[in-house]
């Protein structure tokens, strides 16, 4: 009896599971077992809602798999060490200071210099000049004390001295040494801030219209439900031009049961030559995207190209390599799932490998439905077995407790 139950008990779960998903498609490249970044291709992220929340992971026993949902960044930020070369280290015993300097070859502008020095229980005070020639040399930071920490971790610390921003090819440091040995530097260099552009992936769309009127043009794009975030303009007459250029679509809006249409204007930008003719937008989602172009009294562009991109998508989570993975999405009334692993975000290194999915398949179900088209033969079969289940459970209750008395006996 407990054995049916159970296998009553499987049976729903394998019904409810990804009943109300439209599309399904395998993850592709799982070859070790670690975290990787699940590509979402366009043509995956177009089915997904507009908080992309109806996607899951579900391994080859029907598991749930947790996931990160991340998205590039337009522009991301990251600290990048530099490593300079000390060119002279000196210990003058006479005048009791260590001498470094520091070579700055392609005299780039700078703002801090980075230490990294051997662990000393020490306190030392430090000046730093700066020249171009390594003769004639200019104070840029007097004054300034080193003090050593309790770092119990590793044999070297990291010191950063700030300065203002200056652009000399050598840097002195002195290092007062007036009571004890000179600390042992190991190396030096600069954090310079790098800016990094996010990754995109193009969007295939349907061929768009373009339609020239006396004063203006107006260009109808079909995106088929993509979400795009940056649009290009390939212009090649004529040979100089600026003009003023409106993004917007076509909103329905219904009041007392009539229908209407207005424009919504997205955003507002201009067409000039000799220029990237590149925008950004934000996560734009529709079936449909208009631009209008103000031509006045000018003839209209021979426009050669429209490109729309995305910005790249990934799910993030833990895959193993002797399990199979699929995704199941696309559904309207699914709601957010709540992981543990977002709380441990930073605890998952940067640098994953990326493995790509299969291109998206719909997921069939059985167009057989009552009389009310409420449910198909599948909900049918599910009810009996819930109802079954549920006539069959306080039997079982009886019988355990009559098993547990006669075990007491």
């Amino acid at each position: 009896m407990r054995k049916l139950i159970i296998i009553a008990l499987s049976v729903i779960s394998i019904s409810l599971f990804g009943q109300n998903y439209n599309y399904q498609a395998k993850v592709q490249g799982v070859d070790k077992s670690d975290f990787v970044k699940i590509g979402l291709s366009p043509e995956i992220t177009s089915k997904l809602n507009s908080d992309f929340s109806d996607i899951r992971i579900y391994d080859s026993n029907r598991v749930e798999v947790p996931y990160i949902f991340f998205k590039e960044r337009r522009i991301s930020e990251r600290e990048l060490f530099v490593e300079y070369e000390i060119i002279e280290k000196e210990h003058n015993k006479k005048f009791a200071y260590t001498r470094i300097v520091i070579h700055n070859p392609k005299k780039t502008k700078i703002n801090n210099i980075v230490l990294r020095v051997k662990n000393a229980d020490v306190r030392k005070q430090l000046k730093l000049n700066a020249s171009n020639d390594r003769e004639n040399w200019y104070v840029l930071k007097d004054n300034y004390y080193y003090n050593s920490i309790d770092n119990s971790d590793n044999t070297s610390e990291i010191r950063v001295l700030n300065f203002p921003w200056s652009d000399y090819e050598y840097y002195e440091l002195l290092i007062g040494d007036y009571y004890d040995k000179p600390i042992n530097i190991l190396q030096a260099g600069f954090y310079n801030l790098v800016k990094e552009n996010g990754k995109y992936s193009q969007l295939k769309i349907n061929p768009y219209a373009i339609v020239d009127t006396l004063k203006e043009t107006i260009i109808s794009i079909p995106i088929q439900g993509n979400y795009v975030d940056k649009i290009s303009f390939d212009i090649n007459q004529p040979k100089y031009f600026h003009r003023e250029a409106e993004l917007f679509v076509n909103e329905v809006t219904t009041y007392k049961k009539r229908k209407s249409i207005r424009i919504k204007t997205l955003a507002y930008f201009n067409l000039v030559s000799n220029s990237s003719n590149v925008f950004t937008i934000d996560n734009l989602h529709a079936d449909t995207i208009f631009i209008r172009i103000k031509n006045n009294d000018n003839p209209s562009l021979e426009i050669q190209d429209i490109k729309l991109y995305q910005l790249n998508k990934y799910l993030i989570a833990e895959l193993q390599a002797a399990k199979s993975y699929n995704l199941y999405f696309s559904d309207a009334k699914a709601s957010k799932p709540n992981y543990d692993l977002r709380y441990f975000t930073d605890s998952i290194q940067s640098k994953l490998k990326i493995v790509e999915c299969n291109n998206p398949e719909i997921i069939q179900k059985s167009k057989a439905k009552s009389k009310d088209g409420n449910f198909n033969l599948n909900d049918y079969w599910l009810w009996i077995i819930i109802i079954g289940v549920a006539l069959l459970l306080p039997y079982m209750s009886y019988g355990m407790m009559k098993d547990n008395r006669a075990t007491k006996s």
